[in-house]
């Protein structure tokens, strides 16, 4: 199928790679003139417009950051890229699919993405153009890997072509392909990203308990990490959770249940934990150069 990825980081440049390898005629766009003459150069397409990738599109796949500002979600990105593409695709009579893969907070989809796609596109949702959330599972170090090789593939869907479109470009994928609406594919990301966040502070809290008490708990987290419930990811305590996605979607999902009136008592804890534990360690060197 054509598939353009509009947003060329890190999560964009992946997913167009892997969707090219897989067989998919896959075109680039960003607003970093950088990045597009970087991918130009290494042989793939690119368009220096958003209105060259919406006519050559099937499946439009938005992939721009979504980094938590002020303990929210900072949604000006993926407003942009909806309304550049919807006010594209006025100009065009082709159905098309706009999926969002950037992480995006629950009903962000339904009650943003589509209403701006209807008014700037002056379109009709499921008629005339399909949205999907397709969320992304990757660890930074093996994206490639964990994208070629998925646990799942999540298609929530805005109606069944939507979804049945979108699932065309996975079609030579291995992997169980699990469709639900748009809501819920958003909560699942989160959910996911939450928990590894709550076992890395999990360990982390064992790790100063350990510590106090004498004990190695990295020892005691291996042997335990051998239940095949548990396994090894995130057992080594000693350092908060870090990089670009675990600290602002832990901080922003607090935030959102807060605005439900819901108290996220434990993601409060795991965020506190996470912010107590270099403090640990440092004075737990701080102690050990001053017995020096």
């Amino acid at each position: 199928m054509r598939v353009s990825i509009v947003g060329s980081g890190a999560v964009g440049q992946t997913t167009g790679i892997a969707l090219r390898m897989k067989g998919n005629n896959v075109m680039f766009y960003d607003t970093d003139k950088e990045k597009l003459g970087t991918l130009k150069r290494q042989g793939y397409k690119v368009a220096d417009n958003i209105a060259k990738v919406v006519r050559f599109s099937d499946v439009l796949l938005i992939c721009v950051p979504t980094p938590t500002i002020n303990k929210e979600m900072d949604f000006s990105c993926v407003k942009k890229a909806t309304v550049d593409i919807a006010e594209a695709m006025s100009k065009t009579n082709d159905y098309k699919v706009v999926v969002i893969r950037s992480t995006v907070l629950p009903s962000t989809t339904r009650r943003k993405v589509v209403p701006l796609l209807q008014r700037f596109s002056k379109l009709r949702p499921g008629k005339d153009f399909g949205v999907c959330v397709n969320p992304e599972f990757m660890r930074e170090k093996y994206a490639l890997h964990d994208f070629l090789r998925p646990s799942r593939i999540v298609i929530g869907e805005l109606d069944k072509r939507s979804g049945d479109t979108l699932e065309k470009i996975y079609s030579s994928f291995d992997a169980k392909i699990i469709r639900t609406d748009l809501d819920t594919a958003e909560t699942i990301k989160y959910v996911s990203n939450l928990f590894l966040a709550a076992k890395i502070s999990f360990f982390n809290e064992i790790y100063m308990i350990c510590s106090e008490l004498g004990l190695d708990a990295n020892f005691i987290s291996e042997v335990v990490s051998l239940d095949s419930r548990i396994g090894k990811y995130g057992i080594h305590g000693g350092k908060p959770f870090s990089g670009k996605c675990l600290p602002k979607d832990v901080e922003a999902f607090i935030t959102y249940a807060k605005c439900q009136k819901i108290n996220p008592k434990l993601l409060e804890a795991i965020s506190s934990i996470n912010k107590e534990i270099s403090s640990y360690v440092s004075m737990k060197l701080n102690n050990r150069r001053t017995k020096r």
